[in-house]
């Protein structure tokens, strides 16, 4: 009997998720939807696969988001489909950080 279940296999891109906490690491704060741009064009990777696999990190209390001035339910509609709402984030300032362990 194989001893590794579906359980054990990542939801999301696992070399993203490295990508975005060695950015997070290396700036010291969270990140910006800014920063995730500037990152998707720096190592040549779609925008939307870097939201997909943060979509994913924040489903799964991996990693957190934030906004100014802004409730809960505003950030639930921040990603539908598993895709960003680019205007939401800008008019919150949505930004990204690791959970603590």
């Amino acid at each position: 009997m194989n001893d590794f279940a579906m359980s054990d296999i990542p939801k999301w891109d696992i070399a993203l998720e490295n990508l975005a906490n060695e950015e997070f690491e290396k700036l010291g704060h969270a990140l910006s939807l800014d920063d995730f741009k500037q990152m998707g064009k720096t190592h040549r990777i779609r925008f939307d696969d870097l939201m997909h696999t943060l979509c994913k990190l924040v489903e799964n209390n991996v990693w957190k988001h934030q906004g100014a001035d802004c409730t809960e339910a505003d950030l639930e509609e921040l990603f539908v489909y598993d895709r960003l709402d680019e205007k939401i984030a800008e008019k919150y300032a949505v930004t990204w950080e690791r959970v603590k362990e």
